[in-house]
């Protein structure tokens, strides 16, 4: 399988006094966008966290861990050689993070992988 046609988003949010929560960052997406791999890392190690992509409101990506600052957590498509069938967000569709149990000050960086279209789904 070649990787031509993958795109990233680089999501970097947080900053000092400010605990991130539910719905802390939007986008709309841009076309359609099967997610073929997802990477989470926080600024500090913060044991209980983990970060859901949404679909317009709706959990298509849930609880990936986003603990180790060493150790990035990945959610991996079988198009990635994972176990999770690739998930296609419409374009249009709003876009939307949650950091779930986040600890304050924690900064966090999201990468999400995705190929233009659908077919990988």
């Amino acid at each position: 399988m070649g990787l031509e046609n993958v795109s990233v988003i680089t999501i970097c949010e947080g900053e000092v006094g400010v605990t991130l929560g539910a719905l802390y960052q939007y986008f709309t997406a841009p076309c359609d966008m099967t997610i073929i791999y997802v990477c989470a890392a926080p600024s500090v190690d913060d044991p209980d966290l983990t970060i859901d992509i949404n679909d317009d409101g709706t959990a298509a990506i849930s609880a990936i861990s986003c603990a180790l600052l060493a150790t990035p957590g990945t959610w991996k498509s079988t198009v990635m050689g994972g176990t999770n069938d690739p998930v296609t967000i419409e374009d249009g569709s709003v876009v939307s993070l949650d950091a779930n149990s986040a600890a304050v000050n924690t900064r966090i960086m999201v990468q999400i992988w995705f190929m233009p279209g659908t077919q990988w789904s």
